[in-house]
């Protein structure tokens, strides 16, 4: 079924699909390039790239400390979080969050329209005819030919860091091989292939996850201005009171995002109450289920078996008062009620295929909220929204899941209700 989801980017032949001693060769050679430490490295490169993201908010804002015009705050969320993992995969400025992005942005973005799970009688008869096979696999052709020079030269550089997502895989690749590095021994074409199809997992899954939290983010800050102060407080703390001089601190010594708890609590929270992951897993006849209170096993073989992070999150036997917002459960010491259990948070999910790119995440995530809470006030806007499609003569949709306009919603993977609708105003109009 993922398979057949992720078809126009991958040909399902990414490490989402793959099972066994597949999995396992291609996730040892792609771990060490997502670890801590090699993610610090790339540190000054994403600062760079949130940079950007807090430029494009400063535009949009009003000017002297008023509410400027609504945007679909997904959208440039999308748009950073596929230029910094167009950093740390290919080492260069893919330029989504600008008026010219790159070639391959905008033919991955083209692509992405072609993805989608669906019940609609019309598109699956499109789906499976010759016409629309062609389509995806020429379009997907034409992103391995803008990636592809990017693999080679990951290959071939020898620079000593950062290290690129591309060059931990190659280097993993031709340890397995024995390649002395005389040359004797390169990577085939069919290495530089299955490179490709992970790369645009990592894309896919990079953009989505970090597009569909960061306005969750926003939105429990402003349900919940006190966490605001206490983040600008952390801030101030860590980083020192002028917002003009953390990204320098930070290129400086990296580490100090480690300090950042109170903030890193924020992003966990939110996670907590709006998961970006799920988990399905094919069923084993050696696995089965034991309900408490019954004898009988429930057996797993020819199900498929949904590991739901939201209603294990929203359980108040596993969190206490689990519908309200308190990053303080994750500084909370054990002992403490607030306390999560051990493997409870469920945010990247666990085990040995979670997320590889949750360190990459958080480093985001925390210098997005760096960049912005001291400097920007970010808003749910639907009165200007609703106002803005009344005047393009669209249909205006005011449903509510729960009280909240801001329901997840989507195509496959899971969005926020029309994109997120936000205005911003500069806080601070003098520094940042």
């Amino acid at each position: 079924m993922q398979g057949e989801f992720l078809n126009p980017i991958s040909n399902g032949k990414d490490l989402n699909c793959m099972h066994g001693s597949e999995w396992h060769m291609w996730r040892s050679r792609f771990n060490p390039g997502f670890s801590r430490t090699n993610i610090r490295t790339w540190i000054p490169a994403i600062i760079e790239e949130v940079d950007a993201f807090a430029n494009v908010l400063r535009g949009l804002s009003g000017g002297d400390g008023q509410w400027g015009q609504v945007f679909p705050f997904e959208q440039i969320s999308s748009n950073l979080a596929f230029d910094v993992t167009g950093r740390v995969v290919l080492d260069t400025r893919l330029n989504s969050q600008s008026l010219y992005p790159s070639p391959f942005t905008i033919a991955y973005r083209e692509q992405l329209s072609r993805m989608e799970i669906t019940l609609s009688p019309r598109k699956l008869l499109w789906r499976i005819t010759p016409l629309f096979k062609l389509i995806v696999r020429r379009k997907r052709n034409l992103l391995f030919k803008h990636l592809r020079p990017f693999i080679t030269k990951g290959i071939n550089d020898a620079s000593n860091s950062p290290r690129t997502i591309i060059r931990s895989a190659v280097e993993e690749y031709t340890g397995e091989l024995g390649v002395d590095g005389t040359g004797a021994k390169t990577p085939d074409d069919a290495f530089i292939e299955q490179v490709f199809y992970q790369l645009m997992i990592f894309f896919f899954g990079g953009d989505d996850a970090l597009s569909i939290t960061i306005p969750r983010v926003f939105r429990q800050l402003q349900l919940n201005p006190e966490c605001v102060a206490k983040l600008q407080a952390e801030h101030d703390a860590v980083l020192g009171s002028d917002p003009s001089l953390a990204a320098e601190k930070i290129r400086e010594a990296p580490h100090i995002l480690d300090s950042l708890q109170y903030t890193l609590g924020v992003i966990k929270e939110t996670l907590r109450m709006n998961p970006a992951t799920i988990t399905i897993r094919e069923g084993q006849p050696t696995f089965n289920l034991k309900i408490n209170g019954e004898d009988k096993p429930w057996p797993t073989d020819g199900f498929d078996l949904f590991d739901s992070s939201i209603t294990i999150h929203h359980d108040p036997a596993n969190f206490v008062d689990p519908l309200k917002f308190m990053p303080e459960r994750f500084s909370a010491l054990e002992g403490d009620k607030l306390h999560p259990a051990r493997n409870i948070w469920r945010g990247f999910q666990l085990g040995p295929r979670k997320c590889i790119g949750q360190e990459l995440a958080v480093v985001v995530l925390k210098l997005v909220l760096v960049f912005t809470v001291r400097n920007f006030d970010i808003e749910m806007a639907w009165d200007k929204w609703d106002k803005v499609r009344e005047m393009q003569g669209l249909k205006v949709d005011r449903r509510t899941v729960e009280g909240e306009r801001m329901y997840t919603t989507g195509k496959a993977t899971s969005h926020p209700k029309h994109g997120a609708p936000m205005h911003v105003r500069m806080r601070n109009s003098g520094k940042g």
